[in-house]
């Protein structure tokens, strides 16, 4: 089949890969979505029993995560996030159950979590962010292991370091002198020149936003 007739027959189906991912261009992600889709095509083996969909989709959706993971600001779907916390809840459980670390497919049966999903949410998750990655606060860097509260939890690192970024300025500029640099609301208010009163507004604010947003 010609390339250019292929990927107009998987438009779609590309452009509905694409949506798994945040903060890259739908453009590159399709561009990179049709790339997978002629590599898939070009090795796809008819007489094999696999459906082409099927077999083309780790290629297509293997080629957008690589341009994914090329960029600096990935976000991810917060409903991706529940299904990390509940398979890791499942790994916990299991590995108490039966004395030995489960493998993926023990725990997504435990779970009732389809693996080819379980797979994706892993792999998107997986290179997002660590404790000792750093958040970049208005005087430097800071690792996310020392924010607000000192969560120990993976997935609410990415949380939090979202919710953050959901901020309006000043919000960010409060809580950034506060929780990353130690200041007290009298310091904090000198720096932006308001009041101490109104620094206690913004921060009492500020962690009431971060608090619902970890939890909706």
């Amino acid at each position: 089949m010609d390339e250019i007739k292929l990927i107009e027959q998987y438009e779609l189906y590309i452009y509905k890969i694409a949506r798994k991912f945040y903060n890259v261009e739908v453009s590159d992600l399709f561009q990179a979505g049709c790339i997978g889709l002629i590599k898939a095509h070009r090795k796809y083996d008819e007489n094999g029993g696999a459906n082409f969909m099927t077999y083309a989709y780790k290629y297509i959706f293997g080629e957008m995560y690589e341009l994914t993971n090329k960029s600096k600001d990935i976000k991810v779907n917060k409903e991706y996030l529940k299904i990390l916390k509940e398979l890791e809840l499942a790994k916990v459980e299991l590995t108490q159950k039966l004395n030995k670390v489960p493998t993926l497919t023990e725990i997504c049966l435990y779970a009732e979590i389809d693996e080819s999903l379980a797979n994706e949410v892993i792999m998107l998750t997986s290179q997002m962010i660590s404790l000792d990655d750093e958040y970049k606060t208005l005087n430097g860097e800071l690792p996310i292991k020392e924010c607000i509260g000192k969560e120990e939890n993976y997935v609410d690192q990415i949380l939090v370091n979202q919710s953050i970024e959901t901020l309006d300025p000043l919000e960010q500029s409060v809580i950034d002198y506060r929780y990353f640099h130690d200041l007290t609301q009298s310091e904090t208010a000198d720096i932006l020149g308001i009041s101490q009163v109104k620094v206690s507004r913004v921060e009492t604010a500020s962690k009431k936003k971060i608090k619902e947003y970890i939890a909706s």
